[in-house]
């Protein structure tokens, strides 16, 4: 047996800041090493969004950056609440574009046939 990883349960530990869960996974001893490709539809919208979370990850990280270099008098206040909306926009943005993502799951899902 091999240890494998979801790629879903990852990215919402990676989310969370938690260990990556593991699943015990068999592999034949002819199959080839391949990368995970999935054909559900929630998946890749969600591996955008974590994607999209990195990137306001980073912005996060330069607020931060900006924040401290004017507390140490080495920065100016414009850029800072600059960086600080933009944050806080991408911040709503990611949130809202997951929670529809979500909704519409959903709503697919409960969908008679």
């Amino acid at each position: 047996m091999v240890e494998g990883i979801d790629p879903l349960s990852y990215k919402l530990a990676q989310l969370m800041g938690e260990e990556a869960p593991v699943s015990k996974v068999e592999i034949s001893e002819n199959a080839e090493a391949s990368p995970f490709v999935s054909d559900n539809p929630f998946e890749k919208i969600f591996s955008r969004a974590v994607d999209a979370l990195e990137g306001v990850s980073e912005a996060e990280k330069k607020s931060n950056y900006l924040i401290s270099e004017y507390l140490q008098g080495r920065g100016d206040i414009q850029d800072v609440m600059v960086q600080s909306s933009k944050v806080g926009i991408m911040v709503q943005l990611a949130s809202t574009t997951i929670n529809l993502a979500v909704s519409t799951f959903k709503e697919i899902t409960q969908m008679q046939v």
